[in-house]
């Protein structure tokens, strides 16, 4: 990891670049991967007016509770995705995003995005949220670096005033440039949050959901050392499949006398992954003498 920051630093004009073909396209409109219909049916400037006008978002309650709805421009945006970006607002979904500056978190579900803060007033400190909509209306792919190790796609959004905003999701592959590792994470950032530095999905694996370790057969197979195993797996995760959100056990369990193991197989849903994509498996090595637990990726 340090050597992908020394590559940052380094590279600073490679973000530049970036930033400015990000502005290029926010100023001029590029829509070449749209939602379904891609872009050519936009009404004319009266009617758009018109629109914008008389849509108002309804809300109910205070930002708190999370009952804002969306407006019809952003259902009908919705409703015309195509398969592209159906699959990217999956990956965004899935995800458990965190601030990069460890100041909150963020959830989006529906076209509703849901940040969580601390605010503090004195001595006291308390937990904010604000909730607002989206939908997007364009999306652009951009090349990555020349190391591979960083990608763009750029999204133009709409909030429920109307009003156009844009959103970058970063994919950061560190092992691309150091040749270690295997983790793939993403960063997504928008003018529209509150927290400007953007949000990471690389600390989904804190809060993986295990699958299949309810039953007495896994509790025997590793000792009843659920606590331990969740720890060991959860360590490996970070490291190695940050973006984990569920580990599912296959029910096998491959017992070596010799060496004093127990092998387990997990299935992993990751949030880089698309649905299509075939899912990563991890071995989980449980040594019965040392009470020890030890991962590997399957090959």
């Amino acid at each position: 990891m340090d050597k992908f920051m020394e590559f940052l630093k380094n590279n600073t004009a490679v973000v530049a670049v970036a930033a400015g073909i990000v502005l290029f396209i926010a100023m001029n409109g590029i829509t070449s991967c749209v939602a379904k219909g891609g872009g050519n049916d936009a009404p004319a400037d009266a009617h758009g007016q018109l629109e914008q006008k008389s849509e108002q978002p309804s809300h109910k309650g205070d930002a708190g509770d999370s009952k804002t709805e969306l407006t019809e421009r952003q259902r009908s945006a919705i409703k015309d995705y195509d398969q592209a970006t159906k699959q990217i607002v999956e990956q965004i979904e899935n995800s458990k995003w965190a601030a990069n500056d460890g100041s909150g978190s963020m959830t989006i579900k529906d076209g509703i995005i849901i940040e969580s803060y601390g605010e503090s007033k004195g001595s006291v400190k308390k937990t904010k949220k604000q909730v607002q909509t989206f939908a997007i209306t364009a999306v652009d792919t951009i090349a990555g670096d020349q190391t591979g190790a960083l990608s763009w796609v750029v999204f133009s959004v709409i909030d429920a005033s109307g009003n156009d905003h844009i959103m970058t999701l970063s994919r950061v592959d560190p092992a691309a440039l150091t040749g270690e590792g295997n983790d793939t994470y993403f960063e997504l950032k928008c003018d529209m949050f509150h927290n400007e530095n953007g949000y990471s999905n690389n600390r989904c694996a804190e809060s993986a959901k295990f699958n299949g370790i309810e039953g007495d057969n896994f509790k025997k197979a590793i000792d009843g050392r659920i606590k331990e195993f969740k720890r060991s797996v959860i360590e490996y995760l970070l490291a190695n499949h940050s973006t984990t959100t569920e580990l599912t056990w296959d029910g096998t369990v491959i017992e070596n006398f010799n060496e004093s193991t127990r092998t387990l197989t997990f299935g992993i849903k990751n949030a880089t992954n698309a649905a299509e994509d075939s899912l990563p498996s991890i071995l989980v090595i449980y040594h019965t003498d040392t009470h020890e637990f030890e991962e590997v990726d399957v090959q």
